[in-house]
């Protein structure tokens, strides 16, 4: 994604619907929240959003993968939005239909790994229960990953995965998320970390 500057509201309502590579006539259609023009109007700073406006908009942005706050979309403070590769079933067995999609993905891809969230730091967004997937970056007993802080990382510990923002990383990883919580781990209890690129969310 190009480097966008997120200044002002308008800024970061660009910088969203950039992300996910939409025109403001694509997001018009789309959302059917506002106008082309009221759009403009928005992203150039000329009118505010309207609240309930803004909160409609980032679900929508949330329901099409680009996961942002309303802290950050408001004030641009907090975690800033990230893009997920995303799958939904809403089939009875969501469980073995997700399972069977990260397992071919598994195959496909070298040091894949996946699982089930199993804490809420992130949530409604990610929630206990969904499924993520990444490439492991512990290969080897190689433990250099500080390009992760900041990034929205999975840790595995045994049979247990917990997502979160990378926070610090010494002795102990740690991750938190929206509700200001932390879990500290040590490192030599994570079998494998890396960066989510892949969510199915439970429906």
């Amino acid at each position: 994604m190009n480097e966008i500057i997120t200044n002002t509201i308008g800024d970061r309502i660009t910088y969203c619907r950039s992300s996910l590579f939409f025109t403001r006539k694509e997001l018009s259609n789309l959302w059917k929240g506002a106008s082309i023009p009221t759009i403009s109007r928005w992203e150039l700073d000329s009118v505010r959003i309207p609240l309930k406006k803004l909160n409609s908009l980032i679900e929508f942005f949330n329901e099409k993968g680009l996961i942002v706050s309303r802290e950050w979309l408001l004030e641009g403070t907090g975690i800033p939005p990230f893009l997920l590769r995303d799958d939904k079933f809403d089939d009875p067995d969501f469980d073995s239909l997700a399972q069977e999609k990260l397992l071919d993905i598994n195959r496909q891809i070298k040091n894949f790994i996946f699982g089930q969230i199993k804490n809420n730091f992130l949530s409604p967004f990610i929630k206990y229960g969904d499924y993520i997937g990444g490439v492991n970056n512990i290969i080897n007993n190689e433990l250099n990953f500080t390009f992760l802080k900041g990034e929205l990382v999975f840790l595995k510990k045994m049979t247990n995965i917990a997502v979160g923002i990378l926070q610090e990383i010494d002795d102990h990883i740690v991750i938190g998320g929206f509700n200001k919580e932390n879990e500290a781990i040590k490192i030599e209890n994570i079998d494998a970390i890396g960066k989510v690129q892949w969510i199915i969310r439970r429906p």
